[in-house]
């Protein structure tokens, strides 16, 4: 016995519809890289808290980071497509991750990390040259800039500020 057209057009058309949302599905998690691990930190809303190393003055916010096997893998993700390498920049931010989570979590190996392009994929050596690099460049930053200094005398804006827990000049 066939089925009538009326049940056979509605039920083509849910399944177009599955179709479609599977391959936008699978199209995002290909971009995210949706890691195998346990999920430890992620920032792709802006809703993480600032990660710090005390020891070296260094803070950031890296966009995910896993926990597989013991090992600490932090996921940046970028907006931009690349060419050959990825930028030096993206690289030191890396490495400024590599040092936070080798703080925070010393039991664990941070054997590399991944930047995410539009169009491709890197993984990043967790290296002590890069480690050095990263050192030297934060020091070049510090002695460029200076002691930053507090433009405004509003204990609200402190208050509310997301690098507060940073801030040596907060009013408290």
């Amino acid at each position: 016995m066939l089925l009538p057209v009326y049940f056979i057009i509605p039920f083509i058309g849910l399944l177009i519809i599955l179709v479609f949302y599977f391959v936008r599905a699978k199209r995002r998690m290909d971009y995210y890289e949706m890691p195998k691990g346990r999920f430890v930190y992620g920032d792709m809303k802006s809703e993480g808290q600032i990660l710090v190393s005390k020891r070296y003055g260094l803070s950031g916010k890296p966009d995910r980071v896993i926990e597989n096997g013991g090992q600490i893998i932090p996921y940046e993700y970028k907006s931009s497509n690349i060419g050959g390498q990825p930028w030096e920049p993206h690289i030191i931010q890396m490495g400024v991750y590599f040092i936070i989570l080798q703080e925070l979590y010393p039991e664990h190996m941070i054997q590399y990390g991944v930047i995410k392009y539009r169009n491709r994929s890197f993984y990043v050596n967790n290296s002590s040259e890069l480690k050095d690099r990263v050192l030297a460049r934060a020091q070049l930053i510090r002695r460029m800039r200076g002691v930053p200094n507090r433009n405004h005398d509003n204990p609200g804006r402190c208050l509310n500020c997301k690098y507060r827990s940073i801030c040596r000049e907060r009013l408290r």
